[in-house]
């Protein structure tokens, strides 16, 4: 019961995650990603069961009135005639050009920090190597492949 506890505690940060970085691109960059804003319009169905959840219910606010406000002008626009990538993308850029940014949430920036591991080579090297040997045109025998490990 313990994994499953630290299991689904993962899980929840992941999803928290990944809703922080949705908010801040639809907050601070919606204009420059549509694409992002069609794929979130498009599974717009995966973010219902986050709205009543108790951690992610305030995460999911500018997600929804984004998607609600250009779901709305999307079955305006097409009321008359049908839809396709190119009405909806064409939405998207009227939409995301006039929205007004105060009827968002602010969301705090967020900030990422590269942190190297203390032997980067012991994944790089393996890895590298697997591309080059799985991508590469040239003839490798296996037999004479060996990678060595640095000791440090």
């Amino acid at each position: 019961s313990g994994i499953n506890a630290e299991y689904g505690e993962t899980l929840e940060d992941i999803i928290r995650m990944f809703l922080e970085i949705f908010n801040s691109s639809i907050c601070y960059s919606g204009k420059n990603n549509p694409v992002l804003l069609y794929e979130l319009l498009h599974k717009r169905d995966v973010f219902l069961p986050f709205q009543t959840h108790p951690t992610f219910s305030t995460l999911i606010v500018n997600i929804d009135n984004i998607l609600g406000y250009l779901n709305q002008k999307l079955e305006e626009r097409t009321e008359s005639s049908g839809v396709s990538v190119n009405i909806v993308m064409e939405v998207i850029e009227e939409v995301t050009r006039a929205w007004p940014a105060d009827r968002l949430q602010a969301t705090p920036v967020l900030k990422f920090e590269y942190v190297e591991e203390s032997q980067p080579e012991e994944f790089f090297l393996p890895y590298i190597w697997t591309l080059n040997f799985s991508n590469s045109s040239l003839y490798w025998d296996t037999s004479r492949i060996t990678l060595n490990v640095f000791a440090s």
